[in-house]
């Protein structure tokens, strides 16, 4: 039966399951260092995008070959941006302190709140960004700042993901072998959207024509 042939139904969705969990996995993995966590998601943007999403490569290969080529890059940015969580996370315990006593008015903590989904947002666009294209550091920074502001509507989508993807995770916790790379693959569909308009005409078309074979 064609259902169970390797390119059926069924054995495509087992194969996209078994991707997922192999490249969950392998970002978990890649982050337990933590100053490796922003090379491992553009590691891991770039494997889903190429392997779960269009079918070209293999996971291992294409994670560990973006791993490698990226981490000069993305190691300087992330670590930036861990100073910026952590200075947040700071804050947050300080407020929290002190609203305890009720010391600290309630738009403080909205304040509070805004700036983490603001460096959440941040994130989600600057390391797939870094991913998709070569820029320099300080560019690819601020397009990620840009972007948001920009195509606001396709970043109130990008929440609502990371925000189902959090909510799962809470709730069933033994879902951090799979869910990474489903976000991750998700995210794809959004936040190409939003790449390809600073693509040129010649950058479109040679993308397409590397992803066609998916349907072929």
């Amino acid at each position: 039966m064609r259902l169970f042939n390797y390119d059926g139904g069924v054995m495509r969705s087992i194969s996209k399951f078994t991707d997922c969990i192999t490249l969950s996995l392998l970002f978990l993995v890649s982050c337990l260092p933590v100053f490796t966590a922003g090379t491992a998601m553009t590691a891991m943007y770039h494997t889903a995008y190429k392997v779960l999403r269009h079918d070209r490569g293999y996971v291992f290969r294409d994670y560990t070959e973006s791993f490698k080529e990226n981490f000069k890059q993305t190691t300087p940015v992330w670590l930036l941006a861990f100073a910026l969580a952590v200075l947040l996370g700071v804050d947050g315990y300080i407020m929290n302190y002190y609203a305890k006593a009720g010391n600290i008015p309630a738009a403080l903590g909205i304040i509070f709140l805004a700036g983490m989904i603001a460096w959440l947002v941040w994130v989600s666009y600057l390391f797939p960004y870094m991913a998709r294209f070569e820029n320099t550091r300080k560019q690819s920074m601020k397009n990620a700042v840009l972007f948001p502001l920009i195509h606001f509507p396709m970043t109130v989508l990008l929440l609502a993901l990371l925000a189902g993807t959090g909510f799962l995770l809470y709730m069933f916790p033994f879902l951090v072998i799979v869910l990474p790379a489903v976000c991750s693959w998700l995210q794809s569909f959004i936040l190409e959207w939003v790449f390809r308009k600073y693509m040129t005409e010649e950058e479109r078309e040679l993308e397409d024509a590397r992803n066609r074979r998916e349907y072929e």
